[in-house]
């Protein structure tokens, strides 16, 4: 079974996607501090995951405008607070505070970022940080399937009891099914109010009973990531019958890619690409 360090091993390749994003027609963020965290292992698998399946790089960068615009609908709707779990190299603390189009939200409003990931994670980010000259958020180092994590927040300077952001982006398909469900639930417990964004899968990747091309595409991102997709969600009914979450929203990512305005770089994909799309997916969800 894989474990929790995968999500650790793909953060390089996901930064070398955001670096590229640079040299796109029409970007869809602004990420100076990628290529700080990318190489050239990163870059040629990337060019993998291209060679496999060229859909799936768009979606990284589908999905990371998705996530800032949770973060930044957020801030604007009154949240204060925004917990990074298991982000890699993601530098949102950073890099959405000095946008040009979202500074003065974050600055005006004091909003203060968390970060959690495992030890060597957070200890190199934090090294190539400091050696240019800026600050790691307040940041728990340890595997958060593992740990009181509001407690251990709260002992960082999280406030529990107010509204939180919790980005969670490319962590649920590699943890084991069985973890999700008291994870979420322990941290309901923990925090009063709260919404937290993810992306998944919309199939059962345990007993991988879909179509047989589908299978083939993930499994070849599989070995491009070097890493072992675990957990679906065929339903997300279960957020609300198994823990104390209302879904927010939720849909694909193909689809956001008609309102970031890129809709023709999804429509020109062949129709089976499309319909493999439909189920790589986001969902948010909010308690209290």
């Amino acid at each position: 079974m894989a474990s929790i360090n995968e999500i650790g091993a793909t953060a390089f390749v996901i930064a070398a996607i955001r670096e590229a994003e640079a040299e796109q027609p029409e970007p869809l963020f602004h990420d100076p501090f990628a290529a700080w965290f990318s190489n050239d292992m990163a870059r040629t698998a990337a060019r993998g995951l291209d060679a496999v399946f060229p859909p799936s790089t768009t979606m990284v960068r589908f999905r990371t405008r998705y996530f800032d615009r949770f973060v930044e609908r957020g801030v604007r709707a009154g949240a204060r607070q925004v917990v990074l779990l298991g982000g890699g190299f993601d530098m949102r603390a950073h890099r959405l505070a000095n946008a040009d189009d979202a500074e003065d939200l974050f600055a005006e409003n004091r909003v203060t970022f968390f970060e959690v990931d495992q030890k060597a994670v957070i200890e190199f980010k934090r090294g190539l940080l400091e050696s240019r000259g800026l600050e790691q958020p307040p940041s728990l180092l340890a595997n958060y399937l593992e740990v009181d994590l509001a407690t251990e927040l709260a002992e960082r300077g999280l406030d529990p009891g107010a509204p939180t952001l919790i980005v969670w982006e490319g962590n649920t398909m590699y943890l084991p099914p069985e973890s999700i469900m008291p994870f979420l639930n322990r941290l309901a417990e923990g925090i009063a109010s709260f919404r937290i964004a993810f992306d998944y899968f919309s199939v059962d990747l345990v007993e991988r009973d879909f179509e047989a091309a589908d299978v083939q595409r993930l499994e070849g991102i599989e070995k491009a990531m070097r890493a072992t997709f675990l957990t679906g969600f065929p339903d997300l009914a279960v957020f609300e019958t198994e823990a104390p979450f209302a879904v927010a929203e939720s849909g694909s990512f193909a689809e956001l890619g008609h309102e970031f305005g890129l809709g023709a770089v999804v429509d020109g994909y062949p129709e089976e690409w499309r319909e493999t799309l439909e189920l790589y997916r986001y969902c948010a969800l909010a308690k209290g």
